[in-house]
Formats: C-alpha cells, structure tokens, sequence
C-alpha cells in the first residue's frame, strides 16, 4: 500500500515496444522481470501436515467415542477380524483412547489454530497467483501485438528472431496456465481445510456433548439396575435370616 491508500502493483508491466527485435539477448529472455517478481512472491504454505494431524486425532476421537459399544466395533472388524481377535484389539485401542479422551481434544484444538493461521495465507496466496497469471498475459500479449506488427510488414530479415520470439511466449502461456492452476489447487486446498475445521467443530461442539450425555445416562440406567438387584439379594437374605430366627424361637 501506497501512503495514499493506494496498492502497489508488484508485477512489472511489458515495456512498449515489447522488446527490441534486433536484441537476440532481449528477445531470449523477454518476459524475465514478471517471472522474477513471481519468484520472489511465490511462497510455499503447507497445511496438508497439520490437515493429516487433525484427521488422524478425530479418528482417535471416534474410537474413543466407541467404546462403550462393544457390538459396533464387533461388527466393524468383520467375522475374520474376529476370528482373528481384532476385536479384541480394537476394544482395547477404543478403551485405552476412551481414557485419553481429553488428551486428543487438547492436541487437535492445538491443530485447528495451526490449520486457522495457514488458510488465510493459503487464499492469499492464491489471490496472488491469479494476479501473477495475468500479469504474464499482459507480457503474452505485447509479444504477440509487437510478432502481428513485425510480421505485417514486408522482408523476413527478422524471421529467426520472431521464431524465436514466439517460442518466449509460448513459455510465458504456458507459466500463466500453471499459476493459474496453483491459484485453482490453493483455493481446493483452502476450501477442503475450511470443511475439515467445520466436520471437527461439529464434532466437539454437538456430537461429543451429546455422545457424553448418552453415557452418563447410559451409566445411570446400569447403575439403577445394579441398585435394583441389590435391594433384591439384600430382601432374600433378609428373608433367610428372619426365617432362621423363627426357626430359633
């Protein structure tokens, strides 16, 4: 930004003429200050590492949340897996994950801040791509407007160097596309990590409560079974002692 609030452009405009036909040098690298300037703003953003890492703590989450349903992980591991006593294993993962619960949510809350700082810099530098496509079809384009003129007039003295020419922006067409792919790819990347921050809020947000909710009651209920079943056996030895002091008397 300028002072007056302005933006600086930070792509570098084709000179006019585009470049000097009788300069083979120029001509050969015509198109190489835009490509400087996008080397210069390119800039490498990887989330995918930390995307891996909050993917793999809610799976751990979700084994944790299975728990206390023995029959689902049963099922989940087919008749070989139980045959093989993967059941068993997964059970014991599930248990052992159901205990450090907490643990996962503290690592993967660590992850969703990493995951919220790297995606505005991703669209940014996506946004930047996109611009630095069209500044290289800016260049395409005086190319090409100076090779029509140039081949227009009479004579072929300056053929090698129009093919030479040419072939320049051939590449600069071709690095234009692939930035506008990258700029594509970043704006992919960042729409698939803003659905992965949303699946996880949905999951500790809703899902979690609610799954926590279903337990406790889950508890509650067994614990009044359990309850039920000891006034019973309490009420049948009371039975038998009083029936053994009526036998007394």
């Amino acid at each position: 930004m300028k002072a007056d609030g302005t933006r600086v452009n930070p792509w570098p405009s084709p000179p006019n003429p585009a470049v000097a036909l009788d300069d083979a040098l120029a001509v050969a690298n015509y198109g190489a200050p835009v490509l400087a300037a996008i080397e210069q703003q390119a800039a490498v953003v990887d989330g995918d590492q930390a995307a891996a890492r909050l993917v793999a703590e809610m799976d751990n989450i979700h084994q944790a949340m299975r728990a206390h349903d023995a029959g689902a992980i049963r099922r989940s591991v087919g008749l070989i897996g139980r045959l093989l006593g993967r059941d068993v294993e997964a059970q014991a993962q599930a248990e052992r994950l159901a205990g450090q619960l907490n643990v996962c949510l503290l690592r993967a809350d660590s992850v969703v801040a990493e995951l919220q700082r790297v995606l505005p810099v991703r669209l940014q530098q996506a946004a930047r791509m996109i611009e630095a496509g069209h500044a290289v079809d800016r260049w395409a384009e005086a190319g090409e407007r100076l090779v029509r003129d140039a081949s227009a007039q009479a004579g072929d003295e300056n053929a090698a160097t129009l093919a030479s020419l040419q072939r320049r922006l051939h590449h600069l067409r071709g690095v234009a596309r692939l930035t506008a792919l990258e700029a594509s790819q970043l704006q992919l990347l960042h729409a698939q990590g803003v659905e992965l921050l949303e699946r996880y809020q949905r999951i500790r947000d809703v899902l979690l409560p609610l799954w926590r909710q279903q337990v406790l009651a889950g508890n509650a209920a067994g614990m009044s079974a359990r309850l039920a079943s000891a006034a019973e056996v309490q009420g049948r030895i009371l039975a038998e002692v009083e029936a053994m002091q009526a036998r007394l008397r």
